[in-house]
């Protein structure tokens, strides 16, 4: 554990403050497309499917930190500092964010841990993925109350959610990871994956 605490350095600190600030910017102005977005389709009963749709969006902080700096704590660090940043400007879930940020990260890096930190592609981003889903949704079943839902509700909220995270969390991190590597400034290529 010594070995894998020692990489982490001030470099890979900061890049992941970056990567936190800019997602936490992006994540207060979704707030903003959410509430909006929300009280229109809550007058119809569903309200609940603009989160599970923007889910993924707000899950990206983590898995685009592990892609850049490949190191354990890097999914947690970022999605922390995302929710952190998108509370001090003002998204409109405060606190609750920190604590959904904490569940997306910790999710996240299990997905990372399968694979002992050591692939850095499209099936760890996949499975860290599904693992941030399942403990978010979990979660969500008391934060949200999904609990009193009923059956069916869940599962389709469940299935957005899921759909959501994947294409935010692992296809536009991919993408974003790609265009990182060909602009020089990542200091690894998209191929270099040891497991």
């Amino acid at each position: 554990m010594k070995k894998i605490v020692a990489r982490w350095h001030i470099r890979e600190i900061i890049s992941v403050s970056l990567i936190a600030v800019l997602l936490g910017c992006i994540f207060t102005l979704s707030d903003w497309l959410y509430t909006f977005v929300y009280g229109l389709l809550s007058l119809v009963g569903i309200g609940p499917f603009v989160g599970e749709i923007l889910f993924g969006l707000w899950c990206m902080g983590g898995s685009l930190a592990f892609m850049v700096v490949r190191l354990p704590g890097a999914a947690l660090y970022g999605e922390i500092v995302g929710a952190l940043v998108e509370s001090a400007f003002g998204g409109q879930f405060g606190v609750v964010a920190l604590v959904a940020g904490f569940f997306q990260g910790i999710g996240s890096e299990l997905g990372f841990a399968c694979y002992r930190y050591r692939r850095f592609d499209v099936r760890s981003l996949t499975l860290a993925a599904i693992f941030s889903t399942v403990i978010t949704f979990a979660s969500a079943l008391f934060i949200h109350g999904y609990i009193k839902l009923h059956w069916s509700m869940l599962l389709a909220l469940f299935i957005t959610r899921l759909i959501s995270n994947l294409v935010f969390s692992v296809g536009v991190v991919t993408v974003v990871q790609r265009l990182l590597v060909k602009a020089h400034v990542l200091k690894h290529s998209i191929s270099q994956k040891e497991g």
